[in-house]
């Protein structure tokens, strides 16, 4: 037992420990991504999906091919290292190709940052930024833990993440959806240091910065509007309405390209009045498919998600609670707009560090409140 002890006291004035321990759980996770993957129940749970050959074809232009030779060199790549996806030519990723690179060619951030990477390993270099955002989420995971001195719930939170298959699924490939982590989980950061609210000009501006980024990123407005709408709750009303006119303008290049056949392109041949109409019933059955699917392939996942909502509307006056309400209800109507039925989280996914961080807040809370409804019991009936 004193054995224990001192390797619990040699923890608590060492947490560099605990982030080494962030970082094997993390290199396990990557190590078992790359060595399994594939079809699972017809599912691509692969490295290299269809929508990242146009940010690898990107990144290749930037790196100084033509678009024959980056073209081809990711049609090559996908014929051997892509499980789904059949292309017919180099030509396919061509910008000239304006329908694929109407809402694609405004998503500059990830390629952007993926150039070095690709000089290195050629199209394969494209897995290293989103593997490297999902060590960064796990990292801020672990300093919310320490700051609420929560270090074993957030351990154990950390493996739990690390378990759910669909998170794994789409944060080790070359997709951005996984990369719009690092603005969240950003988020929780520079939140966790000003839990009144009251960032300084720095900060601040560094908050817009991660609005620009996201929306550079793939559509996110939804995301920054709802924390608009928290900073509004909190009267904040600078900051909510800085944050939703920045949110607002990242749209914009959007609307300067043909953009209603992505938006329910299951029904490309209705008009976008029409689509308004489809979207609420759309969003029910997004709503049914994903929770469907996540029971089928990962319970984890979904237990986490549940149990997050169920503490959150227990503890609504809490910064953590808002949040994550906010933020799960807009990547919810996010995924919606998109309208794919049965993409596993995908959309979702930018509200897992905020989860997180809800359940290490939110759980003490729930423990103190349990302990004091067992004590008044015992005390009213001591015979129990």
């Amino acid at each position: 037992m004193r054995g224990l002890l001192r390797i619990g006291f040699w923890i608590e004035r060492n947490p560099w420990f605990l982030y080494l321990t962030t970082v094997a759980i993390w290199s396990s996770a990557l190590l078992s991504k790359l060595l399994y993957n594939g079809l699972v129940y017809g599912f691509d749970y692969g490295l290299f999906h269809p929508d990242g050959a146009l940010y690898s074809f990107r990144a290749l232009l930037w790196s100084g091919y033509s678009e024959f030779e980056a073209g081809k060199m990711v049609g090559d790549w996908y014929e051997t290292n892509s499980f789904k996806a059949k292309y017919q030519g180099p030509e396919l990723y061509y910008q000239n190709n304006e329908f694929l690179w109407d809402q694609y060619s405004v998503r500059i951030l990830y390629p952007l940052m993926s150039v070095p990477f690709v000089k290195l390993f050629g199209v394969g270099g494209m897995l290293v930024v989103p593997a490297l955002t999902y060590l960064f989420c796990l990292v801020v995971i672990m300093r919310v833990a320490i700051r609420q001195n929560q270090r074993l719930l957030g351990t154990t939170l950390i493996l739990f993440v690390t378990m759910s298959t669909s998170i794994s699924r789409w944060m080790f490939a070359n997709i951005t959806d996984g990369l719009l982590l690092l603005f969240t989980a950003g988020l929780v950061l520079l939140i966790m240091n000003n839990l009144d609210l009251r960032f300084s000009r720095a900060q601040f501006f560094l908050l817009l910065l991660m609005v620009v980024g996201s929306s550079l990123t793939r559509f996110s407005a939804l995301i920054w509007i709802s924390v608009a709408l928290v900073f509004m709750i909190r009267k904040k009303f600078l900051y909510a309405g800085l944050t939703f006119i920045t949110s607002v303008l990242g749209l914009l290049p959007i609307f300067l390209r043909p953009f209603s056949g992505h938006v329910l392109p299951g029904y490309s041949e209705k008009s976008l009045l029409e689509k308004m109409m489809i979207y609420p019933l759309n969003l029910v059955k997004v709503t049914v498919f994903e929770i469907g699917q996540l029971f089928v392939l990962d319970r984890i996942l979904l237990v986490l998600i549940m149990l997050t909502l169920i503490v959150s509307l227990t503890h609504l006056k809490r910064l953590s609670s808002q949040i994550f309400l906010a933020l799960l209800v807009a990547v919810w109507l996010t995924g919606a707009i998109n309208g794919v039925l049965g993409v596993n989280f995908r959309y979702q996914l930018p509200v897992v560090p905020v989860m997180i961080w809800a359940l290490i807040d939110l759980l003490p809370e729930v423990k103190k409140l349990l302990n004091r409804n067992l004590s008044e019991r015992f005390v009213e009936s001591p015979h129990l």
